[in-house]
This record gives C-alpha cells, sequence and structure tokens, in this order.
C-alpha cells in the first residue's frame, strides 16, 4: 500500500521490444487517504502513437491496475496546488520539440516524467534522492526485477529500490535508448 503525502512514479508495463521491457511512466502524488491519489501522466490514448497529451485523473489503487509494475516512492509530495502549477506547459512543454531534452529522440511519458520531476526540484518543490538519468535507470531495473508482479503492483514506501540490495547484488545496468548527455533549456 501507498504511504500518505508521497510522490511516487507509477512503472506500468506496455510491450517487450528486441529483448527490453516497454514502459508507460506516470507521477502518482497521495495525500492524506492512501492508496488513493491522483495519476499526472503523458498518454496517447485516443490518439496517434506518441502524440502526447496530459491526464490527470483520481486513483483508488494504483498497485490493482492489470498492467502496474511498480510503484516507487521518490519524494514527499509537493501537493497538488504545486503540481498543477509547474504540469503546466509553462514548464514543461510537452510535444514541443524546441523543448525536447538533449539526446532524447521523441517525447515520451517517460521523458515528461524526467522533466517534471527536474522541474519541481530545481523550483524547490521537492528533493530528489538522485539525479533524474540516474532515478530512470533504478525504475527501469526496479520494473524489470519486479515484472512477475504486473497487476500486483510492488508498492516501495521508501528509497530501498534504489539500492541494489533491494533486488540483486547487481547494480543497475544502463537501458538500451537512455542517453545522458545533457540536459535542456529547463536545467539550472
Amino acid at each position: 500500500m501507498t504511504t500518505a503525502h508521497s510522490l511516487y512514479i507509477t512503472v506500468d508495463f506496455l510491450r517487450r521490444e528486441n529483448g527490453v521491457n516497454k514502459y508507460h511512466w506516470g507521477l502518482f502524488p497521495t495525500d492524506g487517504a492512501p492508496p488513493a491519489g491522483t495519476l499526472y501522466h503523458a498518454t496517447d490514448v485516443g490518439r496517434q502513437p506518441l502524440d502526447l497529451l496530459k491526464e490527470v485523473r483520481q486513483i483508488r489503487n494504483p498497485q490493482t491496475s492489470k498492467t502496474m509494475v511498480v510503484v516507487l516512492r521518490v519524494t514527499s509530495t509537493p501537493g497538488t496546488q504545486n503540481l498543477d502549477y509547474f504540469f503546466s506547459s509553462s514548464y514543461v512543454h510537452l510535444m514541443d520539440r524546441h523543448y525536447l531534452p538533449q539526446g532524447e529522440h521523441v517525447w515520451t511519458c517517460r521523458v515528461w516524467v524526467k522533466e517534471v520531476l527536474k522541474t519541481l526540484h530545481i523550483n524547490g518543490r521537492i528533493v530528489l534522492p538522485a539525479n533524474v538519468d540516474s532515478i530512470e535507470q533504478w525504475c527501469q531495473y526496479t520494473a524489470d526485477r519486479n515484472i512477475q508482479n504486473m497487476g500486483y503492483a510492488r508498492a516501495y514506501n521508501d528509497l530501498s529500490w534504489m539500492s541494489s540490495s533491494s533486488t540483486s547484488t547487481q547494480s543497475p545496468t544502463v537501458p538500451m535508448g537512455i542517453h545522458s548527455t545533457g540536459r535542456s533549456r529547463y536545467t539550472g
């Protein structure tokens, strides 16, 4: 079960492509009544593939989604008012190629989550436990190690998912297609 007043990254299984698991990423802040919370994500449902738009919707329990693999606590929630403000297109310019982070080829839900987290951190609304590229690598690693839990997702309510001792004796590997060679205009 998720904990109160926390910000989670949700990782849903999409498909397996060239031997690599592909996931849908979202942000899930909880208020005082977990496991319920609000899912913030970039989706292309009902649109052309990768023609993303932001969606915000209430969720009773993210762990019961048929495709959810893991729910990973990353920090305390800055509150929905701050989230709504910083999710606006004036901060993270979803689908605008001029704001696509260096090293990324297209906007995806993963890129959007990273940019929102980075924006919240830069503006002092949250404190991240690591840089967004490291967080991304740990998310992929943890999801891959918990793929058997799909539909009964494991919730990590602390940062144990970011330590190799919680899942394996190996450190995370960099998934294919992840580039950490630079920053976009957003970095401070």
